[in-house]
């Protein structure tokens, strides 16, 4: 039986997934923490603070921002999508890495006038779990269940439809959708963009480490045959970067005039600069006889993305093609096809170690410092699982800010990478607490070895209280570790982590794995392979409570 904490961090971190009505029930407490703000986002872990941030988003709010604590089921009912104003979504919605499953899709938006920072207009309808994400407007790591059906048919404006996002002006990376579109019919007097993710992609996008595995199917109506439909299994119409993503569903669509542009991974041809984009061409020449091409275009252009078979698309190398952000489908929770680092597919419940129990509810913990330094990415997660390098920058983050009564602007921040546009990972690197793995990489799902935690947590102490400390000059900064006894594999550690691990075990903040040895790395293969020297979530989080209490 798995341990239960009960204290109020953990009734926090314990599931909330419900299937309830979306309608605010009155006196409902509005989130499960944080204001709003980028640097203390929303807190939601149920299907009612979902639709609550929802209303104050499309009330005006355009700017508030969220992290999802838990996966939520929306129960089927017909959804409303988030940011449907003039400017469209422009907060940051972090998923967590949680899923939102039985979304129902079977409406769409009325004629909005989309505005844009460059003074651009658009008249549009769009649906889809977000309607529009503005300018500046990030989704990052939710993953998407459902469907999406009905009678959509609009008139007027162009007409975007996506299972995620309708249209998007802004950054969608490490998102995932399942939805089925099917029984979908729909009359329109211009064009229309259906996409398995996204249904539009505007210039200035950027759509970076996703997929697509539902089916996507649709009965279109076009008034006159000049009318373009575009559907595509990840993007129905495209002008924006899109890398290092698949699609890997059914691309079915009956078009009654309009041309149609039909593609594997896009819609359209012109206007997306493609890198390292798939998709699986066996699912779409069993659609269409001539394979996946963009009809009344020209046929497939591989340079823009290319076709995989579905044996190399659920191969052991594929996570390795598309980067870091994806993994094997060992669980075959995604039908053998890669998967994303950050999700957890509801496969995560709640779980710890009884020493850890025993710990964070002895008389060494206080219970609000350890209430305060969980971040949102470990809640409702398995806190044995090895805790990744963007999971110990939102540990270290935490820290440093309730330990130095202030907040990094993640707004004001930039980085260098590549692979991640995560908060947590921009305010690590800004206060020098961790690197890339390379000029512009993070690595942000490798797991850490129990030096290198050592060594972060020790960086967050130097940050706080050495004045001039950087990164750059640690070097001229120096520890007392004096009366600290060598452990037994003392040569196994680090040069550079040797100073941060004997600093930390003197404080009594890190300990070794026996009286006599600290298993500061994975040295030999065998180790390697089981993760000897990897440190765990709850490893991370206690460490983090006794420095905040003991430094």
């Amino acid at each position: 039986m798995r341990k239960r904490l009960c204290s109020a961090a953990l009734a926090l971190v314990m599931a909330v997934t419900l299937t309830l009505s979306l309608a605010i029930p009155a006196g409902a407490a509005d989130y499960a923490g944080g204001s709003g703000t980028r640097n203390d986002p929303y807190l939601i872990g149920t299907a009612e603070q979902l639709a609550r941030f929802r209303d104050q988003v499309n009330d005006g709010n355009t700017g508030l921002c969220a992290k999802l604590v838990a996966d939520i089921d929306l129960g089927g009912q017909s959804w409303e999508p988030i940011g449907l104003t003039k400017t469209g979504y422009t907060g940051t919605f972090d998923g967590c890495g949680h899923l939102v499953s039985n979304l129902c899709i079977d409406s769409i938006s009325s004629e909005m006038r989309i505005t844009q920072s460059n003074g651009n207009r658009y008249d549009i309808r769009v649906s889809g779990f977000f309607g529009v994400v503005g300018s500046g407007g990030t989704v990052r790591a939710v993953g998407i269940s459902g469907r999406v059906t009905g009678d959509l048919s609009s008139s007027g404006s162009g007409f975007y439809l996506g299972s995620l996002v309708g249209t998007t002006f802004g950054t969608v990376e490490e998102c995932f959708s399942t939805c089925d579109f099917t029984g979908l019919t729909i009359e329109n007097n211009n064009y229309v963009g259906i996409g398995g993710l996204i249904g539009n992609a505007q210039p200035g996008g950027l759509i970076r480490n996703c997929y697509s595995t539902g089916t996507v199917s649709a009965d279109v109506t076009c008034t006159k045959s000049t009318h373009n439909v575009y559907l595509g299994g990840l993007i129905g119409l495209g002008d924006c970067r899109v890398e290092n993503c698949y699609a890997a569903c059914p691309v079915n669509v009956t078009i009654h005039k309009g041309a149609q542009r039909l593609g594997g991974v896009t819609g359209n041809a012109g206007g997306v600069d493609y890198f390292n984009c798939y998709f699986d061409n066996q699912l779409c020449s069993a659609t269409y006889s001539a394979g996946c091409h963009f009809s009344s275009l020209t046929p497939f252009d591989p340079t823009y993305c290319g076709g995989k078979t579905t044996q190399v698309l659920r191969s052991d190398k594929m996570p390795g093609v598309l980067g870091n952000a994806f993994q094997k489908d060992t669980q075959w929770v995604n039908k053998g096809y890669p998967i994303l680092a950050v999700m957890t597919y509801g496969q995560e419940d709640e779980n710890w170690s009884e020493w850890f129990e025993d710990e964070a509810m002895g008389d060494n913990i206080n219970q609000e410092t350890f209430n305060r330094l969980i971040p949102a990415e470990l809640q409702n997660k398995d806190l044995t699982n090895d805790i990744s390098r963007l999971e110990f920058c939102a540990v270290a983050v935490q820290l440093y800010e309730q330990m130095g009564g202030k907040q990094l602007d993640a707004g004001a921040l930039t980085t260098p990478f590549t692979d991640t546009s995560a908060d947590v990972v921009a305010k690590a690197y800004a206060l020098g607490i961790t690197n890339g793995v390379s000029a512009t990489q993070f690595a942000p799902y490798t797991d850490i070895n129990r030096e290198q935690l050592a060594t972060m947590l020790t960086r967050v102490y130097k940050s706080l209280n050495l004045p001039g400390w950087t990164l750059a000059t640690d070097d001229q900064y120096r520890l007392d570790y004096s009366g600290t006894t060598p452990f037994a594999d003392d040569g196994d550690i680090s040069a550079f982590a040797k100073p941060s691990v004997y600093f930390m075990v003197k404080n009594e903040v890190i300990k070794g794995t026996s009286p006599t040895t600290f298993s500061p790395r994975n040295v030999t293969p065998a180790q390697e392979a089981i993760g000897y020297a990897n440190a765990s979530r709850e490893q991370a989080l206690i460490m983090a409570v006794r420095m905040f209490e003991k430094l």
